[in-house]
């Protein structure tokens, strides 16, 4: 039996991004957020573009902080290290909050890409070969 292959599920901001843009997703699975990476089609320019992923609400627990520098046009989140803050549930709801847009040109068309890892159970233990 092999695992099975991560879950990517997206969230996307059309158009320009706006510290009022909010995306939020119902998960169809539980697990663990592994990665999370954000890409835009236009980048800001001035100053970095930034958020983050939260659990349940807008301000809830942090997943995953994400900063897009003036000019670059995708990076890899931070993931919190508080325990637990990359547990989800299935039917979960996962908030993608942006807090800074840049201070010349607002990033726009942004996408975040989250990698869920079916095959961890919620203590971290590999579901399928917990011996491993």
């Amino acid at each position: 039996m092999s695992a099975s292959a991560p879950l990517l599920l997206p969230m996307t901001v059309t158009g320009a991004c706006a510290t009022t843009s909010t995306v939020v997703v119902r998960t169809p699975v539980a697990g663990r957020v592994r990665a999370i990476t954000v890409a835009v089609g236009t980048a800001p320019a001035g100053s970095a573009l930034s958020g983050t992923v939260r659990k349940a609400t807008s301000s809830g627990t942090v997943v995953g902080t994400w900063s897009l520098a003036a000019a670059a046009t995708s990076a890899e989140a931070t993931m919190s290290t508080v325990d637990g803050a990359d547990e989800i549930a299935e039917d979960d709801l996962l908030h993608l909050v942006v807090a800074a847009v840049g201070s010349g040109t607002a990033g726009s068309n942004l996408t975040a890409l989250l990698q869920i890892d079916q095959s961890a159970d919620q203590d971290g233990v590999n579901a399928l070969y917990p011996y491993s």
